[in-house]
């Protein structure tokens, strides 16, 4: 019965750390996916202007 406890902490331990490292990338990615939607918008909106 002792091994269940520290085996089940390590198995919380690690998928807490897991779910940090995917949130920790995830979120870089959004944020550089953002910001090239942003210049995107910039760049179709000076095309319309150059047009007019």
């Amino acid at each position: 019965m002792a091994f269940w406890v520290p085996f089940w902490g390590a198995v919380l331990l690690i998928g807490l750390l897991i779910f940090a490292m995917v949130t920790v990338i995830v979120g870089i990615g959004g944020f550089f996916n953002v910001r090239s939607l942003f210049e995107s918008i910039d760049r179709q909106h000076r095309m319309e202007d150059e047009k007019e």
